[in-house]
Protein backbone atom coordinates (compact mmCIF):
# COMPACT_ATOMS: atom_id res chain seq x y z
CA UNK A 1 0.00 0.00 0.00
CA UNK A 2 1.25 3.29 -0.92
CA UNK A 3 0.29 6.66 0.80
CA UNK A 4 1.00 10.49 0.28
CA UNK A 5 2.96 12.20 -0.86
CA UNK A 6 2.24 14.76 2.08
CA UNK A 7 3.38 18.37 1.81
CA UNK A 8 1.81 19.14 -0.98
CA UNK A 9 0.51 22.80 -1.73
CA UNK A 10 -2.69 23.73 -3.80
CA UNK A 11 -0.33 25.18 -6.54
CA UNK A 12 1.15 21.31 -6.64
CA UNK A 13 4.30 22.78 -5.85
CA UNK A 14 6.22 20.85 -2.51
CA UNK A 15 5.80 23.04 0.91
CA UNK A 16 8.40 22.88 3.91
CA UNK A 17 6.58 20.28 5.41
CA UNK A 18 6.64 17.46 2.29
CA UNK A 19 7.64 14.25 3.39
CA UNK A 20 7.35 12.12 0.42
CA UNK A 21 5.21 8.88 0.08
CA UNK A 22 5.26 6.38 2.19
CA UNK A 23 5.32 2.87 1.74
CA UNK A 24 3.43 0.12 4.03
CA UNK A 25 5.00 -3.15 3.32
CA UNK A 26 3.10 -5.46 5.75
CA UNK A 27 0.97 -9.08 4.89
CA UNK A 28 -1.74 -7.38 7.34
CA UNK A 29 -2.19 -4.03 8.06
CA UNK A 30 -4.23 -2.21 10.75
CA UNK A 31 -6.02 0.89 10.55
CA UNK A 32 -6.76 2.45 13.10
CA UNK A 33 -7.05 6.22 12.75
CA UNK A 34 -10.23 6.96 14.51
CA UNK A 35 -14.07 8.34 13.82
CA UNK A 36 -13.82 9.42 10.09
CA UNK A 37 -10.21 8.48 9.34
CA UNK A 38 -8.91 9.23 5.90
CA UNK A 39 -7.78 5.88 4.50
CA UNK A 40 -10.85 4.29 6.46
CA UNK A 41 -13.16 5.93 4.58
CA UNK A 42 -11.70 5.49 0.91
CA UNK A 43 -10.93 1.72 2.28
CA UNK A 44 -14.53 1.34 3.12
CA UNK A 45 -15.55 2.75 -0.58
CA UNK A 46 -13.00 0.46 -2.34
CA UNK A 47 -14.08 -2.89 -0.72
CA UNK A 48 -17.89 -2.34 0.22
CA UNK A 49 -17.32 -2.71 3.49
CA UNK A 50 -20.40 -0.92 4.60
CA UNK A 51 -22.85 -2.97 1.80
CA UNK A 52 -24.64 -4.77 4.60
CA UNK A 53 -24.68 -1.89 7.59
CA UNK A 54 -26.51 0.50 8.60
CA UNK A 55 -25.49 4.06 7.70
CA UNK A 56 -23.05 5.06 10.46
CA UNK A 57 -24.02 8.37 12.58
CA UNK A 58 -21.70 11.21 13.82
CA UNK A 59 -21.31 13.44 16.92
CA UNK A 60 -18.56 15.97 17.98
CA UNK A 61 -17.20 15.87 21.33
CA UNK A 62 -15.59 19.31 22.87
CA UNK A 63 -13.63 18.66 25.86
CA UNK A 64 -11.36 20.65 28.36
CA UNK A 65 -9.24 19.25 30.98
CA UNK A 66 -9.13 21.83 34.42
CA UNK A 67 -7.25 22.69 37.09
CA UNK A 68 -9.44 22.97 39.93
CA UNK A 69 -8.84 23.96 43.55
CA UNK A 70 -8.07 20.82 46.11
CA UNK A 71 -11.18 21.53 48.07
CA UNK A 72 -13.65 20.87 45.57
CA UNK A 73 -11.92 17.92 43.50
CA UNK A 74 -13.14 14.18 44.26
CA UNK A 75 -11.16 12.28 42.04
CA UNK A 76 -12.98 9.18 40.76
CA UNK A 77 -16.42 10.96 41.34
CA UNK A 78 -18.13 10.80 37.25
CA UNK A 79 -20.99 13.03 36.11
CA UNK A 80 -22.90 12.07 33.50
CA UNK A 81 -26.07 14.58 31.96
CA UNK A 82 -28.50 13.56 29.17
CA UNK A 83 -29.73 16.68 26.89
CA UNK A 84 -29.62 20.08 28.63
CA UNK A 85 -28.24 22.34 27.52
CA UNK A 86 -29.23 20.99 24.28
CA UNK A 87 -32.98 21.23 22.89
CA UNK A 88 -35.35 19.08 21.55
CA UNK A 89 -34.23 18.75 18.09
CA UNK A 90 -30.43 17.87 18.87
CA UNK A 91 -29.27 14.53 21.18
CA UNK A 92 -25.86 14.76 22.92
CA UNK A 93 -24.78 14.48 26.65
CA UNK A 94 -22.27 15.57 28.58
CA UNK A 95 -19.87 14.20 31.20
CA UNK A 96 -17.53 15.66 33.88
CA UNK A 97 -14.67 13.16 35.63
CA UNK A 98 -13.14 13.98 38.68
CA UNK A 99 -9.39 12.88 38.12
CA UNK A 100 -5.92 12.87 39.95
CA UNK A 101 -3.99 16.14 40.96
CA UNK A 102 -7.32 18.07 41.19
CA UNK A 103 -7.84 18.23 37.14
CA UNK A 104 -11.56 17.25 35.97
CA UNK A 105 -12.64 16.41 32.05
CA UNK A 106 -15.35 18.06 31.33
CA UNK A 107 -17.03 17.66 27.88
CA UNK A 108 -20.13 17.96 25.77
CA UNK A 109 -20.68 15.46 22.97
CA UNK A 110 -23.50 16.19 20.20
CA UNK A 111 -25.18 14.39 17.15
CA UNK A 112 -23.90 16.22 13.90
CA UNK A 113 -27.85 15.72 12.43
CA UNK A 114 -29.08 18.97 13.81
CA UNK A 115 -30.50 21.07 11.23
CA UNK A 116 -30.46 24.64 12.24
CA UNK A 117 -27.79 25.84 10.48
CA UNK A 118 -26.71 28.43 13.33
CA UNK A 119 -26.59 26.08 15.96
CA UNK A 120 -23.30 25.93 17.36
CA UNK A 121 -22.19 22.81 19.60
CA UNK A 122 -18.95 25.43 20.81
CA UNK A 123 -21.74 28.07 21.76
CA UNK A 124 -23.74 25.15 23.39
CA UNK A 125 -20.56 23.92 25.23
CA UNK A 126 -20.08 27.24 27.18
CA UNK A 127 -23.48 26.96 28.17
CA UNK A 128 -22.84 23.69 30.10
CA UNK A 129 -20.32 25.70 31.63
CA UNK A 130 -22.55 28.12 33.49
CA UNK A 131 -25.15 25.16 34.92
CA UNK A 132 -24.47 26.30 38.81
CA UNK A 133 -23.01 22.60 39.79
CA UNK A 134 -20.27 23.12 36.98
CA UNK A 135 -19.63 26.68 37.55
CA UNK A 136 -18.82 26.58 41.13
CA UNK A 137 -16.22 23.73 39.88
CA UNK A 138 -14.83 26.17 37.37
CA UNK A 139 -14.98 29.43 39.56
CA UNK A 140 -11.37 29.17 40.75
CA UNK A 141 -9.55 26.89 38.46
CA UNK A 142 -7.74 27.34 35.16
CA UNK A 143 -8.32 25.35 31.67
CA UNK A 144 -5.47 23.71 30.71
CA UNK A 145 -6.24 22.05 27.65
CA UNK A 146 -8.91 21.74 25.14
CA UNK A 147 -9.80 19.74 22.20
CA UNK A 148 -12.54 18.50 19.56
CA UNK A 149 -13.12 15.36 17.81
CA UNK A 150 -15.94 13.45 15.86
CA UNK A 151 -17.21 10.41 17.51
CA UNK A 152 -19.23 7.58 15.61
CA UNK A 153 -22.17 6.46 17.21
CA UNK A 154 -24.23 4.09 14.85
CA UNK A 155 -23.99 1.34 17.16
CA UNK A 156 -23.38 -2.40 16.33
CA UNK A 157 -25.94 -2.18 13.32
CA UNK A 158 -23.64 0.37 11.73
CA UNK A 159 -20.66 -1.82 11.81
CA UNK A 160 -18.95 -2.21 8.30
CA UNK A 161 -17.07 -5.35 7.52
CA UNK A 162 -14.34 -5.27 8.95
CA UNK A 163 -11.77 -6.77 7.33
CA UNK A 164 -10.46 -6.92 3.71
CA UNK A 165 -7.35 -8.27 1.59
CA UNK A 166 -4.46 -7.23 3.22
CA UNK A 167 -5.94 -5.24 6.29
CA UNK A 168 -8.48 -4.57 9.00
CA UNK A 169 -10.12 -1.70 10.47
CA UNK A 170 -10.57 -1.56 14.33
CA UNK A 171 -11.32 1.24 16.99
CA UNK A 172 -13.16 4.07 15.73
CA UNK A 173 -12.06 3.59 12.00
CA UNK A 174 -14.68 0.67 12.42
CA UNK A 175 -16.85 2.18 14.52
CA UNK A 176 -16.67 0.24 17.76
CA UNK A 177 -17.85 3.36 20.15
CA UNK A 178 -20.79 2.06 22.37
CA UNK A 179 -22.78 5.34 22.18
CA UNK A 180 -25.31 3.85 24.92
CA UNK A 181 -22.97 3.12 27.43
CA UNK A 182 -20.36 6.04 26.37
CA UNK A 183 -17.34 3.35 26.35
CA UNK A 184 -15.31 3.81 23.67
CA UNK A 185 -11.59 2.95 24.89
CA UNK A 186 -13.10 0.13 26.71
CA UNK A 187 -13.27 -1.43 22.91
CA UNK A 188 -10.14 -0.02 21.64
CA UNK A 189 -7.06 -3.10 21.23
CA UNK A 190 -4.33 -3.02 23.53
CA UNK A 191 -0.83 -3.61 21.61
CA UNK A 192 2.31 -4.47 23.29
Amino acid sequence: MRLGPFGILKNGKKSENYSPPIHLKAKFNLFAEGSRGHLGKKLIAKFKLNTCSSPQSYSIGIKELWKIPENVSRPGEVWHGFGWPLNNKVYGGSFLYHMNNSQISLGLIVGLNYKNPWFSPFEEFQKLKNHPKINKLLANGRRVGYGARTITGGGLFSLPKLYFPGGALIGCDAGFLNPAKIKGTHAAIKVE
